[in-house]
């Protein structure tokens, strides 16, 4: 096996910025060899399958963005943490491994990172290139949420993020994949770094 480093890692997480990539659950990381790593859906079909309260929440979201989310036509490229996070390592989102688990998602990362740590191990400080992780089991929160560590301080701490994220798309550009600070992290107590041991 051919592993990644660090440094393709990051140019990866930056190259996946600015390309109007739409947030959505469940989608992207399938084809680490694709060129970006949203994969396209079909929004009115995935919209008639939103709750009805996620509706009404995204809704002017999506006037906003200037989708019509009843054009049975309308295709856009999607993705959502955990795909961008994967195609970011070079591994397929369905990634079997040594007891690592067949779905890669935000839960799975931080379980393996917190316990047997196969894929996914767990670190005391931040470095470029490493994972920052929450799960939704227990975090009070939707979901959980990951992202790459582009920059850190002296003191070990992630400074700059790459992430797709929906609340990337609360203001222009629309772009689900942006690099921003961690505050979404620091501000959850089950947050943790981790290492991608495909990762050289």
């Amino acid at each position: 096996m051919v592993m990644t480093t660090a440094a393709e890692v990051l140019a990866r997480a930056r190259a996946a910025t600015g390309h109007a990539i739409l947030y959505w659950i469940g989608q992207g990381g399938r084809d680490p060899h694709a060129a970006l790593p949203s994969n396209p859906v079909r929004v009115a079909r995935e919209w008639a399958g939103l709750d009805p309260a996620d509706q009404r929440e995204l809704a002017p979201l999506a006037r906003q963005m200037g989708i019509d989310v009843t054009d049975a036509s309308l295709e856009l490229p999607a993705c959502d943490c955990s795909g961008f996070v994967c195609w970011a390592l070079g591994l397929a989102r369905f990634a079997p491994g040594p007891d690592a688990g067949d779905w890669i998602n935000t839960d799975s990362i931080w379980a393996d990172a917190s316990g047997p740590q196969r894929r996914f191990q767990q670190l005391r400080a931040a470095r470029p290139g490493a994972l920052v992780v929450y799960p939704q089991k227990d975090s009070g929160e939707h979901y959980g949420h990951v992202a790459i560590v582009i920059e850190t301080d002296d003191q070990g701490s992630a400074t700059r993020i790459a992430h797709c994220s929906a609340d990337n798309l609360r203001s222009a550009p629309y772009d689900a994949i942006k690099i921003t600070t961690p505050e979404k992290f620091t501000r959850q107590h089950l947050s943790i770094y981790a290492w991608c041991r495909d990762v050289a």
